[in-house]
Order: structure tokens, then C-alpha cells, then sequence
């Protein structure tokens, strides 16, 4: 895993100098610290011990960084920065014991479920829409507004064959046909008579394979229940004769502009029985679902008690798999090139829903961030298959594996999203006397430019080959000529993201993108 090391801007419990780069933005953060500064040589002996980054103008404003690698060793906790901000955190809807354990030890301190005086809450659903707007700035929440149109079985396949419609069928022909029942029962019997064999049906929001069961005839579809039942893939990959899937940690921390992160690790998760082609076990669930939550009642589920052993037992390590696939002759580096093409594509097809969610019920751009689980299936051709989308990912550490996993990636995805140190009983820059006066000063600075600008623009008329959009001492920052104020916040957080993303792989957008995708967002704009 990615070590957090301590860089330039992070670390002490006072901020650094502004950078030459940085522009400031009328919009930038409302909670941003104004104690004296330190020396630069106490800045660095803090850095050693302190978990924040500095970000923002100016880099006034603190991030906690989270810490895997002392929580895995068992060392002393990192509470410093935690218990100073009085930082907190609720859960919503279900609990889970590896978030209370990564808050607990940095400091953290749980409020009661109905408190509004919370730095992030923890949830297993979507939020209300008034619950949404009462976010403050600083507060932050695990699902974005309408995640559901990619987690959803329905909406998801509506949102694909949309894509499909609009795109052609070769660019995103990485989910099996499908119907949604019963709306397309007719449907599903005509394409059933052109082409028979098993479909999987699934109701369209359980997790688990819960209700899941194979058929090879319409009339054992039940039509009473919302359902999809999709194509079977009868050519899976298979390790040892053994049928298996991939669970990937997908997290994205904006949708308006679109940021998608991969995390470098995740789970191969195997079948218990070995796999047939036959109709003789269409019954099986053992056989041909690899969710861990069914093959675990197995007898023949072989559990890995060694978290440094990833290539034993009916759950792997994605680096596991990789590896036993390179020592094969498989090319990889292809493979993954493949998949993260897909994750992409599912995610935006659901960009447009989801952003104009965003902008009616999220009150600031940083309120949201999400952990999706994408579940992919790998067949013979080494094609993916996007199988389904969690909402909320199974966090549960059933075996040493799972909580090294786990917690690295849990660790970075409260990292990569940016958890402000900050008080939550002041919710508001009023009800803090000390950010009144900070207030004060910003209007009285901005006041004596007003008046400084006035003076000079009576002195000199501008001349004509000046930009409109600059003002006399404020040039753009090197590189970012061009870039409104909101965009230049928007880049700066991009690059400080960058330096906290820990395991993370950002794989959306890179330098490539636009090469890459230009021609998917075209029909959106």
C-alpha cells in the first residue's frame, strides 16, 4: 500500500506561507485559520508528527490525513488533531464497525444520531433533501445525491442502454442484455425464443444474492415483483476450475467536474463449487454466484487466516489475481486498461442525473464524496463484465485480508475526500468570535484595494492590449491564464487530492481524457 509520507504542505498545526501561485476566490473557505505563524523550522519538526495537510489560498485551511499503516501496527492513536478540533462523526441509517474504529483513533468523538454538530456522518442510504441543504461547508457525507442511478440494477441498465442508443452498442456493451420485469416480459420471451439458454434474474435493489436464481424458461420468472433478468455468461474465466468475480473500490469526489478514483487493491472473490456448463446445476448457488455472503455457508469455503498470504482460500487480493494471470502469460496491463474503461463509462452515464442532483440539494461543491463497489465478472476473453454497482460496499472484516484491505482503503478514501479540521459546535462564521475578526479584516483588506484600484485606474486609462478579465496586482497564477477564480479553486483542489489520494488511482480525468472520452460528453452538452 502507499505510505503517507509528510510533503511540503502538510503536517504542522499552523499554515504556510501563500504560494506565488495561488488566486484568491471570493468563494474560497469560510473556516480558515488565522493564528500566527510559525518558523519554517518548527513547521517541519510538526510535520513529523502531526497528521494535517494545509490546503486552500493560502493553505490556511486544515485536512486531517488518516493513518492505515499505525492503526494495522496497532501503535499509539493519532488523537492530537482530533481531540483539538473537537472533531465528530455520526452514522445514519447502519453502522459499521471499521468507521467507528479508523474515527475513534484519530481523535474522533461519535455524536447521537440526531445531532447537526458532526464533521461527517456515515451512512448506509441517501440523505433527505432538507437534511442535504443544512449541510455547513466543512460537514461532509458518503453519498452524492441520485447514486442510486448507477447502484440500482433498473436504473443502471436504463442508463447503459441510453448510452447505447445514443453512443452505439460496441462503445458500452460491457453489461449482459437484459429486461426489467415485468414492463419487458414480452419482450424477454421473443429474445428468449432467438436465443435460449440461462438468464440470471436479480431483483433490482437487493445485495448479496439475495433472490438471485437461474433459469432456462420464461414461465419460472415470477411476475409479481420488480425484477431484471439478464443474459447468463456461460464463458466465464475460471482459476482451478472455480467461477470468481472482482470487487473494486471506486470512489468519486465531485461529479460537477467529474473525478473518479480506483483504489490500487481489491478482492477476487471465488465460487465453492467447481463450475459446469451443464443445466443439470442451474439450482446451485454455490456454483455460479460468487457473492461472499452465499458461499460462506459452504462447507467447502476455505478460509485465509494470514493477511500476507493473498493467493489462498475462496478470497484473493486483486494483486493476487494479477500476479497468478502475468505468471500465465496474460497481458494485464490490457486488462486493467479494460476495466477501468468501464467503470468509467457506467459512472458517466449517470453523470447528468446525478450532477443536476448536486446543484439543487448540495449546499457547497465538497459536501459529497462516494464509495461505489463495482462488481466485475472476467470471461475466458478476458473481457469485463460490469455485474453490479454497490451503494454501500460490504465493510465487514471477516479475515485478516479483509482488514488490511480494507483498512488502507478506508484510511485513504477519508484522506482523499478531505476532512476539515474544524469545530462542529461553530457551525457558522458568526457564532465565532475569532472568525468575526478574521471577517473584519478580509473586508477591510478587500476595502483598501477597492479604494488602491480606484486610485490607479483615475491615474492610467487601460491600455489596449490589456486583458478585461485581470485587475492590476493580481496576475494569474503561472499556467492557469484564462481560468475564472472557480476554476483555478477547482484545479487547486484537484492538485491536493493528488498529494493525499494515499492508494487511490485517479482515472478520471488524466491527460489522456479528453482523447480518450471526448466524444461520450459530446451529447451532453
Amino acid at each position: 500500500m502507499a505510505a503517507k509520507t509528510a510533503d511540503s504542505d502538510g503536517g504542522s498545526m499552523t499554515p504556510s506561507e501563500p504560494s506565488d501561485g495561488d488566486d484568491r476566490s471570493d468563494r474560497d473557505s469560510d473556516y480558515e485559520s488565522d493564528d500566527e505563524e510559525e518558523s519554517p523550522k518548527a513547521s517541519r519538526r510538526h510535520s513529523e508528527k502531526l497528521n494535517i495537510q494545509w490546503t486552500g489560498y493560502a493553505r490556511r485551511t486544515p485536512v486531517i490525513l488518516f493513518c492505515p499503516e499505525a492503526i494495522l501496527a496497532k501503535k499509539a492513536p493519532k488523537k492530537t488533531v482530533g481531540e483539538r478540533y473537537h472533531m465528530t462523526y455520526k452514522f445514519g441509517s447502519s453502522e459499521c464497525k471499521i468507521v467507528r474504529n479508523i474515527f475513534n483513533y484519530h481523535g474522533f468523538h461519535e455524536v447521537h444520531p440526531n445531532s447537526s454538530d458532526f464533521n461527517l456522518i456515515w451512512t448506509g442510504g441517501h440523505l433527505k433533501p432538507f437534511t442535504l441543504r443544512s449541510l455547513t461547508e466543512f460537514q461532509k457525507v458518503n453519498h452524492f445525491p441520485r447514486s442510486y442511478e448507477i447502484t440500482r440494477k433498473d436504473r443502471l441498465f436504463k442508463n447503459i442502454q441510453r448510452m447505447q442508443q445514443i453512443k452505439g452498442v460496441k462503445h458500452f456493451d460491457f453489461i449482459p442484455q437484459s429486461y426489467i420485469l415485468p414492463s419487458e416480459y414480452q419482450d424477454f420471451c421473443a429474445a428468449f425464443l432467438r436465443e435460449k439458454g440461462l438468464w440470471i434474474v436479480k431483483p433490482v435493489a437487493s445485495s448479496r444474492g439475495r433472490g438471485v436464481f437461474l433459469c432456462n424458461h420464461p414461465d419460472q420468472v415470477p411476475l409479481d415483483e420488480n425484477l431484471i433478468v439478464c443474459k447468463y455468461i456461460a464463458n466465464p474465466l475460471l482459476i482451478d476450475g472455480f467461477k470468481f468475480d472482482i470487487r473494486l473500490y471506486v470512489c468519486v469526489t465531485s461529479y460537477d467536474p467529474l473525478c473518479i478514483y480506483l483504489f490500487e487493491e481489491g478482492l477476487t472473490r471465488f465460487a465453492t463449487v467447481k463450475y459446469e456448463k451443464s443445466n443439470r446445476h442451474i439450482r446451485n448457488q454455490c456454483m455460479h454466484l460468487t457473492n461472499y455472503s452465499v458461499n460462506k455457508k459452504s462447507d467447502d469455503y476455505v478460509k485465509n487466516d494470514d493477511p500476507d498470504v493473498e493467493d489462498y482460500g475462496n478470497k484473493w487480493s486483486l494483486g493476487a489475481f494479477l500476479r497468478y494471470l502475468r505468471s500465465r502469460g496474460k497481458d494485464t496491463a490490457a486488462l486493467m486498461m479494460r476495466i477501468e474503461d468501464v467503470v468509467i463509462k457506467t459512472i458517466v452515464s449517470a453523470e447528468v442525473p446525478v450532477a443536476t442532483a448536486c446543484k439543487m440539494f448540495m449546499p457547497f461543491r465538497g459536501n459529497c464524496f462516494e464509495l461505489y463497489g463495482f462488481d466485475i465478472l472476467v470471461d475466458d476473453n478476458l473481457k469485463p463484465w460490469v455485474l453490479e454497482v454497490n451503494l454501500s460496499p460490504s465493510l465487514a472484516c471477516d479475515s485478516p485480508l479483509d482488514m488490511k484491505i480494507k483498512t488502507n482503503m478506508m484510511c485513504d478514501l477519508f484522506s482523499l475526500s478531505g476532512v476539515v479540521c474544524h469545530d462542529p459546535m461553530m457551525r457558522t462564521l458568526q457564532q465565532s468570535r475569532r472568525n468575526q475578526e478574521v471577517t473584519a479584516k478580509i473586508a477591510a483588506r478587500a476595502k483598501k484595494e477597492r479604494t488602491v484600484l480606484e486610485k490607479i485606474s483615475k491615474q492610467r486609462p487601460q491600455s489596449a492590449g490589456s486583458s478585461s478579465g485581470s485587475r492590476p496586482g493580481n496576475p494569474q497564477p503561472r499556467g492557469m491564464a484564462g481560468l475564472n477564480s472557480e476554476e483555478i479553486k477547482i484545479l487547486r483542489r484537484l492538485k491536493e487530492e493528488d498529494q493525499r489520494k494515499g492508494g487511490w488511482v485517479r482515472i478520471f480525468p488524466t491527460p489522456d481524457s479528453w482523447d480518450l472520452y471526448s466524444w461520450v460528453f459530446s451529447c451532453f452538452t
